[in-house]
């Protein structure tokens, strides 16, 4: 069976609503490196790829908003 795929949604409000199969996060645009930071922190503490997955679909979807 194939992981699921990160799906990156922009919202009206300005927020990035990650999902993951059953999982999902909103992020305020505000917050999206400290968030990004956390979830780097929590790979490191845990071992999970999935932690530093998030991360760089925040730092991806961050920069494409500053386009």
């Amino acid at each position: 069976m194939t992981e699921p795929s990160i799906e990156i949604e922009y919202l009206d409000d300005g927020a990035i609503r990650l999902r993951k199969g059953a999982w999902s996060d909103k992020v305020p645009r505000s917050q999206i490196e400290r968030w990004a930071d956390h979830y780097e922190l929590m790979h490191r503490n845990n071992s999970n790829a999935g932690y530093l997955e998030m991360a760089r679909a925040l730092r991806e979807a961050r920069a494409k908003f500053l386009l």
